[in-house]
């Protein structure tokens, strides 16, 4: 019981590293220019204007990364809950 005990917190440990992590990179998005500056003077087009970040999809991969970990750890939040009610529940009957 005690081994699933700890992969349960073990796993929640890892989401919330997981969340910090795309909570960084939400917050303070690489910044710099997606491509390299344009000599001519035609206007922008594609990706100009954006930061790197955007341009490369990090900002979209860090929110699906926060969305996964806030699953992974209420995924393994349930798992904790449901082993240490079988503990209880062990205990209880003296076993």
């Amino acid at each position: 019981m005690q081994v699933a005990l700890n992969a349960s917190v073990q796993g929640m440990q890892r989401a919330s590293d997981r969340l910090s992590e795309a909570a960084t990179v939400i917050a303070n998005p690489a910044q710099g220019a997606a491509r390299a500056a344009d000599p001519s003077p035609a206007p922008p087009a594609g990706n100009e204007g954006l930061t790197s970040a955007q341009a490369s999809g990090e900002l979209e991969r860090a929110l699906v990364d926060s969305i996964q970990a806030r699953r992974a750890y209420e995924a393994n939040a349930k798992a904790f809950e449901r082993n240490a009610e079988a503990e209880r529940t062990l205990l209880n009957r003296g076993a």
